[in-house]
């Protein structure tokens, strides 16, 4: 009992010091209640309207959900700010008055008096039992009394020994907390706690606060727990650490790579297989050694250095497993998992926004919409190949540490003794909502509405894509509550009546159920794309994005499985639904602004002479780059081959649409219009193929067809019209365009390359992540505009493919055809007009004197052929214009022959003014025509030359069948002629002799001449 002299027990000084503060702890201790001051002096200026004695926590809650302008959502995080700054200091006050606080609620000082009076009893006990023992007759009540005496002091010394202990237990969690000791923590705290519960110490008052402090403790324990957890999970410490080397790959800053096609080289070859096995190992490393009986006892501390990422996890799930908080904590981070997932984002895009803020500037400067996509030339290409692969390897690695989360669960449950209503962790949810995240991403950078062009729609069999909207869960219902569903539903539509009203701009749709008063989808500060949204981004985002497909695929619990969407599934759904409808869409739009915005009949000279539209130029620069960023010459991808052929037909559509609306589309134009006539005539339209394909030349029966439309061309008033013939624009537009369609014909039929066999039958659900990269990558886009790689670029097609392609082809040829053709019915018209004004205009044949000089319509006709051979030599070559004016001969001749059914009387003189002009029309297309001696109108020479000859030799030579061209009424029309002058002259005598019934022997002669014609078999 002597042992008991507390004041000779050195070892309990400390608890002295708490009388003597220096003025530095002093002062210590003054600042800390400053600062708390001033936190609750911020509350009350900057928050008096917003917190208040009276504020509802439900009411503030809504507020800071409100992201419009009058919503408290922009304050947020300085209302989270602010609460963790009181936190802090409030944790300063109590550390800095740790010791005045210990004292006043353990009572120390009136602790060290009752030991002294304790120390004082026991040496009066002592004394008092010795007496006992020298008196052997006190009675058995008087020893029991003295005995119960000693237990009671007994425990008193242990309470007093006790208190003391838990007094130091706080201070101690508070160091191991900052060394992040949690496993000392908590064992300090099921200490802390069991001490609480001694019966002795649990009725006391003053040791009621050192409880709530170490709940208090126990609180940030686990917060602290979970934020480590996250930590880990999401990768948030230090840089990553993978066991493969490809982080020194996609590094522009480590890769030490010469060149850009190095650097892009080293890219292209990452072999995505092998690295998502090595990416997965150290995961299922562990999730086999998970599984051993054992295994979590060998795991000492979290914070071992030689713990991995695992293990570590392993160690807090544990702990939280101990401190029954391991239910709360999984659905924390389940809760927690899609805002800590769109931070990867967030942070990425934002090290490159601080990285390389000039580049980004550059980024307005870029016409997205009209090229495919950042060249490789663009160093931020490379920047952005960077951040999508650090994104994408964060993904990989948050699915991994969640994976590892469910086997830890799984264990951790398994060995539980309570094997009833066990909660596996709800790996489903997050797999669905990073799989949403990846999809927001992408998306993101490939979806660009000024794309969309609502014409094409529908094109190829699909819809426009949409946005994906953001999923999240139902904070609250107000029906859940209540059983009247229809009055609830009352007060809900006035509730987000009220809303609208109080809050400006919050809207509702119509279509919104009445069963919340929540935004259903959970939604983000929408962040502006790196670079400008393009279908051609995915060139950057392809082979990280198939890292992540292929290195997942194998990551979901088999458990699962079948409510979970396979990575590969998912791929190829997003790739066949969302990306492949929109590379159909950009190039429909760059289409548009290339091609089809521009004024069509703008020129560009391609060599010295020669001019064509310059949209074709502009397609074909924008068809060779599609053709190499699609890579068609080396792969056959049916649906890169669709988009191609779509965009051929398209392009053809646009020039037949151009060649339509040049030759009237209206019913009231091809009413006015011969060449619209002639264009609707089949059989015309037959001949005049054979002829430009060289597989006929019949010319007269094309001449004939030709008449048929305008068979009194020559008589007033029934002429074919000066609007029949194309004035000079359009002559200019019709040759420019003829000449396009023959450059593009020099091309475009050269590309066609077709497979024997189809090599593309793989099923792209069941591809690997190799064969995946193959079916959907784009070469790098350069401009490749007089280069050699022109004339290598090929369209492999398989067979049905190559019959889509001759059709194209053939319409082009068709619309070649097309455009000569209407060159050959302008000359022939103009040849028409003008031959027809040459008769309607004479008023006379019978000319008193000869006639030598060229009649103003045939010398117009002349300037006009020569103004259409001068422009053809320069559009087209000496074949294309040959064919234009082969047939030209036949057609003025027959022109010259119908022509003399409109004359009434010729002479010699009459007849020698047309052979002049005749002959002159006949030398000026004879030196349009490459090969002069197939020019001839011998046919009307002949005919003019036999009406200044006889009935007999007229007749004599129809008998000898030299003139086979020649029909019985062109044979009756000149015998009508070669007795036109007498009959006149006869038919003047009577009239000034006054007789009717004198002897009309001409008359005579030319009936019988005329039967002798008509008996003829011609």
């Amino acid at each position: 009992m002597s042992n008991l002299n507390v004041l000779e027990n050195k070892g309990r000084r400390r608890a002295l010091s708490i009388n003597s503060i220096d003025p530095d702890h002093r002062h210590a201790m003054d600042n800390s209640v400053d600062n708390l001051q001033q936190d609750l002096s911020l509350i009350g200026s900057q928050w008096n309207k917003v917190i208040s004695e009276h504020s509802n926590p439900l009411e503030l809650s809504l507020a800071f959900l409100d992201d419009t302008s009058v919503g408290l959502s922009h304050r947020y995080q300085e209302f989270t700010q602010l609460k963790e700054k009181i936190g802090s200091h409030l944790r300063a006050v109590v550390g800095e008055h740790s010791q005045a606080f210990n004292a006043n609620v353990a009572s120390y000082s009136k602790t060290v008096l009752a030991l002294t009076d304790a120390q004082e009893n026991t040496t009066q006990i002592k004394k008092n039992l010795n007496e006992a023992n020298e008196k052997i007759t006190v009675r058995k009540e008087s020893l029991k009394d003295l005995n119960n005496e000693s237990l009671r002091l007994t425990n008193s010394i242990e309470a007093l020994s006790y208190i003391e202990e838990l007094l130091q237990i706080p201070e101690k969690i508070e160091g191991c907390m900052r060394k992040e000791e949690f496993k000392e923590v908590q064992n300090f705290l099921e200490r802390g706690f069991v001490l609480c519960n001694i019966n002795s110490l649990k009725a006391l008052e003053q040791l009621k606060p050192i409880h709530q402090q170490l709940e208090m403790q126990e609180h940030v324990l686990f917060q602290n727990m979970i934020d480590e957890i996250q930590d880990i999970v999401y990768s948030k410490k230090g840089s990553l650490t993978l066991d493969t080397d490809i982080l020194e790959t996609i590094s522009v800053s480590q890769n030490g790579f010469t060149s850009l096609e190095n650097y892009l080289y080293n890219i292209v070859n990452i072999d995505l297989m092998k690295q998502s096995v090595d990416l997965n190992q150290k995961l299922f490393n562990f999730i086999n050694n998970v599984k051993i009986p054992g295994f979590f006892q060998t795991i000492a501390t979290v914070n071992s250095g030689g713990n991995s990422d695992y293990t570590q996890l392993f160690a807090l799930l544990s702990m939280l497993k101990d401190i029954n908080k391991l239910s709360l904590a999984l659905n924390i981070l389940v809760d927690r998992a899609n805002a800590e997932i769109h931070s990867i984002m967030i942070k990425a895009t934002e090290v490159v926004r601080s990285k390389h803020p000039t580049l980004l500037k550059m980024v307005k400067s870029i016409s997205n919409e009209n090229s495919f996509g950042l060249s490789i030339k663009n160093l931020l290409s490379l920047i952005m190949r960077e951040c999508f692969w650090e994104i994408f390897i964060k993904y990989l690695l948050v699915i991994q540490k969640h994976r590892a989360i469910y086997e830890i669960v799984k264990v951790l449950q398994t060995s539980s003794a309570s094997s009833m209503n066990k909660n596996y962790y709800r790996f489903d949810l997050i797999w669905a909502k990073l799989l949403h995240e990846v999809e927001q991403l992408i998306t993101k950078y490939i979806y660009n509405p000024l794309l969309i062009l609502g014409g094409d729609a529908h094109r190829l069999g699909r819809q426009a894509p949409v946005l994906p909207k953001r999923k999240g869960q139902k904070l609250f219902s107000l029906q859940n509550n209540v059983t009247d569903v229809s009055y609830t539903k009352d007060h809900v539509g006035d509730l987000k009546a009220l809303l609208k009203d109080i809050f400006v701009g919050f809207t509702v749709p119509p279509n919104t159920k009445l069963d919340s008063i929540y935004i259903e989808d959970e939604s983000f500060e929408e962040e502006e794309p790196l670079i400008p949204p393009s279908v051609f981004n995915m060139k950057v985002l392809l082979e990280p994005f198939l890292l992540f497909v292929q290195a997942s695929s194998n990551l979901i619990p088999v458990e699962i499985s079948q409510n979970s969407t396979p990575s590969i599934t998912f791929f190829s759904s997003f790739m066949q639904k969302n990306f492949y409808p929109r590379i159909g869409l950009t190039i429909d739009y760059v289409f548009s602004s290339n091609v089809e915005s521009l004024n069509p009949y703008t020129l560009e000279n391609i060599n010295e002479n020669q001019s064509i539209f310059k949209s074709a130029v502009d397609f074909q620069s924008f068809f060779y780059n599609m053709l190499y960023v699609f890579n068609s010459s080396n792969s056959f991808r049916n649906q890169m081959v669709t988009i191609i052929l779509h965009t051929l037909e398209k392009f053809f559509q646009y020039y037949s649409n151009i060649f339509n609306s040049i030759i009237g589309a209206s019913a009231s134009e091809r009413s006015n219009k011969l060449t619209t006539a002639w264009f609707n005539d089949e059989n015309l339209k037959k001949y005049e193929r054979h002829l430009l394909k060289g597989e006929n030349t019949d010319f007269v029966n094309e001449s004939k067809d030709l008449f048929k439309s305008c068979p009194k061309f020559y008589e007033k008033g029934k002429d074919i019209g000066e609007d029949s013939t194309l004035n000079l624009l359009t002559l200019d537009t019709v040759i420019y365009f003829a000449s396009t369609v023959s450059w593009i014909m020099t091309w475009l039929p050269s590309l066609k390359n077709v497979l024997e066999t189809s090599s593309n039958t793989e099923i792209v659900s069941v591809m690997n992540a190799d064969e995946l990269r193959s079916h959907w990558s784009f070469f790098e886009y350069t401009d490749i505009e007089n280069s050699n790689k022109m004339m290598t670029l090929r369209i492999l097609l398989d067979h049905d493919n190559g019959e889509k392609f001759d059709t194209i082809i053939k319409g082009f040829e068709d619309l070649e055809l097309n455009l000569m053709t209407l060159l050959r019915f302008d000359t022939r018209a103009k040849s028409i007009y003008n031959i027809g004004k040459f008769f309607q205009e004479t008023s006379s044949w019978d000319l008193e004197v000869g006639s030598i000089e060229l009649y103003h319509s045939i010398s117009s006709l002349i300037s006009q052929l020569r103004t259409t051979e001068n422009k053809l030599n320069q559009q087209l070559s000496e074949n294309g214009k040959d064919k234009i004016f082969a047939g030209i001969d036949v057609v003025s001749s027959q022109a010259f022959i119908l022509g003399a059914f409109s004359i009434d009387v010729i002479n010699e003189n009459g007849i020698k003014k047309i052979l002049r002009n005749v002959n002159l029309l006949q030398h000026t297309i004879r030196n349009l025509y490459s090969e002069p001696s197939k020019i001839s109108m011998a046919n009307t020479i002949a005919f003019y030359n036999l009406i200044s000859q006889t009935e007999n030799v007229l007749i004599q030579r129809i008998s000898d069948r030299e003139f086979p061209l020649l029909t019985k009424e062109d044979f009756k029309n000149i015998l009508r002629l070669q007795f036109s002058e007498e009959i006149d002259q006869q038919v003047k005598r009577q009239n000034s002799m006054s007789t009717k019934n004198a002897s009309k022997p001409i008359n005579r002669r030319y009936n019988e001449a005329l039967k002798k014609i008509e008996a003829l078999d011609i």
